[in-house]
């Protein structure tokens, strides 16, 4: 259930956060124009894997990291 949950978390997170920031900074970019909803897809479906990959492959050496410097602290 742990692993299934994982991912399912996974999944979920980087979607919200690459619909949000691709869409946000595409809009900021090109202006929110009728143009704007085309460039924010073709902008998410390249954050998406991207930000899945960097939380599965980059995010656990950040939170031992992180750990790290709270214990430093």
């Amino acid at each position: 259930m742990e692993m299934k949950r994982f991912w399912i978390t996974t999944a979920l997170s980087t979607l919200v956060m690459a619909i949000a920031m691709s869409g946000l900074i595409s809009g900021y970019k090109m202006g929110f124009s009728a143009d704007w909803p085309k460039a924010w897809g073709q902008s998410f479906v390249v954050a998406w894997p991207c930000a899945f990959l960097l939380s599965v492959t980059v995010l656990p050496k950040v939170k031992q990291f992180s750990e790290w410097l709270a214990e430093a602290v």
